[in-house]
């Protein structure tokens, strides 16, 4: 299967050291171009590391195909040497399994369909990994023969439509009404359509517009540009005491997957706010319990249509009574930005820092869990085309810098923002990006463990020592020299003018910044307390 991959000019071939980085590469492929790539292993221990990148995309709706190679059945359970039970092998997390049996001739006529079903099963209607377990016998070269003839057209063997699941025009109004005229908020997060997010972004900031509702944008929505009804800071916004009172909804439109803001999905549950969340064909999106009304369908399309018909059922007199209530919201949401910017004016580089100049001086960003993506949503200023990716299906530190790099195998151009944990975790794909002509500039924050558990109950709960081995976990690393082993050019920064050269640097690199995890935990405070006195203090004036 390799030789006849790299033998087929149309088909562009990477290799990985690693399957398990291999398989986060092919995620990052069609994360951001939609088409399934192909993740190719050998037999045994090879296939099982694509597991995690499998499990991704299946809960994140990317399209792959996933050849494991495999030993033929006489071979099996007699303890020959790299085989393992291959059927099923990544159980519910694949859209579609199939073993066609041992390669042979007499069944070449069924090759062309094979692949067509395949692609089918993968791309839709709710797009996923799929699974072909290939068994060879020996020997193992091949060997080049004619293959089963082409139809007389161009396209695929057989065409293929997949329902849409798009709404009736009726369903579509019965939705508008619910909303028009009504205290709201939009919750614009991931619609699950990556390659297609700008469609989805439009249609949102528009549906927001015509409503005269605030949105509340996440990063990977694509909808966090300057001005408007757009709230970037909403983590810190509803922490404050006017969120329960002068800028609680009576109803809240979410679209897509939640952000990462838990604090977010609490105040929401909190204010008792009618719930409608529109998400694609295939999930179900409502980790608090709460929601109301379920729509599954295309988002962007449901948007953009919901928009229409908001436009011609709303009154002038409706979209005026709703003028002080997004007006209250945008105050917020200056207030907020005004109090980050001040508490993050000088000082020690420390992750919210990090975060928010990584925001600022790229294009392109694929973000890291468990800290970068949130330092991304709740302190990176809003701002005109910033695009942010991220592994948040099931929300995994692995595969990141593979992802990454899949992705610009696409895109050509990335920034990578991750934690060291993260980073060790994928290491090895470091050579790969070594060997690459990639522009993908990985900036890691390198505070010696996990930061994310400073902010949990263990924290405070855990003798220290007892703490700092299980949830701290501090691996002792020299990240610079991890980096350079593999080739790769380093940038070791100590403040915002250094960071933002090394992030406008083209080639690949690593930028290392060295940070404390106390002195983190203690700006978050900060930030928190900062914004929500200048939100009440903001909304308090202007009542």
């Amino acid at each position: 299967m390799a030789l006849a991959l790299a033998a087929e000019p149309r088909i562009r071939t990477e290799v990985f050291l690693d399957e398990r980085g291999a398989g986060f590469a092919a995620l990052g492929s069609a994360l951001v171009s939609g088409v399934p790539a192909i993740a190719l292993c050998t037999s045994g221990t090879a296939a099982a590391h694509f597991h995690a990148a499998v499990i991704e995309a299946h809960l994140s709706a990317v399209p792959m195909i996933v050849c494991t190679a495999d030993r033929p059945p006489e071979l099996r359970d007699v303890g020959a040497p790299q085989t393992i039970n291959q059927t099923n092998l990544y159980g519910s997390a694949v859209r579609w399994f199939h073993d066609p049996g041992v390669a042979s001739f007499e069944a070449a006529h069924t090759w062309r369909a094979l692949a067509n079903h395949l692609v089918a099963r993968s791309v839709g209607p709710v797009p996923g990994p799929v699974h072909v377990n290939l068994p060879f016998r020996e020997p193992l070269v091949g060997q080049v023969v004619d293959t089963p003839a082409t139809r007389t057209h161009d396209g695929p063997w057989s065409g293929h439509v997949h329902a849409k699941a798009l709404l009736t025009d009726w369903e579509i109004d019965d939705l508008a009404h619910r909303l028009v005229g009504r205290r709201g908020i939009i919750v614009a997060g991931d619609p699950g359509c990556g390659y297609a997010i700008s469609a989805y972004s439009a249609a949102a900031t528009v549906l927001a517009s015509v409503l005269g509702w605030p949105l509340l944008a996440c990063p990977r929505s694509g909808t966090r540009v300057a001005g408007g009804n757009i709230i970037g800071h909403f983590d810190g916004i509803v922490r404050s005491r006017a969120a329960t009172t002068s800028l609680a909804p009576e109803v809240v439109l979410r679209l897509g997957a939640p952000p990462a803001s838990k604090v977010l999905g609490q105040w929401l549950r909190a204010v008792g706010a009618e719930q409608v969340v529109v998400h694609s064909p295939g999930a179900y999106l409502d980790p608090d319990h709460v929601v109301e009304v379920h729509v599954e369908a295309d988002v962007a399309n449901t948007v953009d249509r919901l928009s229409t018909a908001v436009s011609r059922i709303a009154t002038e007199r409706s979209a005026e009574s709703l003028g002080a209530w997004s007006a209250s919201w945008q105050h917020a949401e200056a207030a907020a930005a005004s109090a980050i910017h001040v508490s993050l004016d000088g000082g020690d580089l420390l992750d919210p820092h990090v975060a928010r100049e990584v925001a600022a001086n790229s294009r392109i960003l694929f973000a890291s869990s468990s800290m970068p993506i949130r330092d991304i949503e709740w302190f990176a200023a809003t701002g005109e085309g910033l695009l942010v990716y991220a592994n948040r299906g099931a929300n995994g530190i692995d595969g990141v810098v593979a992802t990454a790099i899949g992705a610009a195998c696409e895109l050509q151009s990335i920034t990578v923002y991750l934690g060291d944990v993260a980073l060790v975790h994928d290491a090895s794909s470091l050579a790969m990006l070594a060997q690459r002509d990639l522009d993908v500039r990985v900036v890691v924050t390198d505070n010696d463990g996990g930061a994310i558990f400073s902010y949990l109950p263990q924290a405070s709960t855990v003798e220290a020592a007892r703490f700092e081995k299980l949830f701290g976990t501090p691996h002792g690393s020299n990240l610079s020299a991890l980096a350079s082993a593999f080739g790769l050019r380093v940038n070791e920064v100590s403040n915002v003018q250094e960071l933002r050269d090394a992030i406008s640097a083209s080639g690949p690199s690593v930028t290392v910044v060295r940070t404390d995890r106390g002195a983190n935990h203690a700006l978050h405070g900060k930030l928190n307390a900062a914004i929500t006195e200048a939100v009440d203090a903001a909304l308090a004036s202007s009542s």
